[in-house]
């Protein structure tokens, strides 16, 4: 395998794992209180891959990366708008 083809399989698996998490229980509003890299974790922890949290550099980029998409997924309406999140 190439380093090309190694770093766009590694894009993709990222990818999976950015859209996993924003479809998960992690994104939504019963952890809206937790900072984002803490409901990363805990969506790591839960669905993995929960190496990534002892992988500094790949944890940083999948974080780096969650970040990017927030808004690309609240528009394609997988996560609601910020004014929709209520604290109760």
């Amino acid at each position: 395998m190439t380093k090309a083809e190694h770093d766009e399989e590694t894009e993709e698996s990222r990818d999976t794992i950015v859209w996993g998490f924003f479809r998960s229980e992690f994104a939504g509003p019963i952890y809206v209180d937790w900072p984002i890299d803490r409901r990363l974790d805990g969506y790591l922890l839960h669905h993995g891959p929960a190496e990534l949290l002892i992988d500094g550099s790949a944890y940083d980029e999948l974080l780096e990366q969650v970040m990017a998409n927030i808004g690309l997924a609240q528009r394609k309406g997988i996560l609601p708008p910020i004014k929709e999140i209520r604290h109760d």
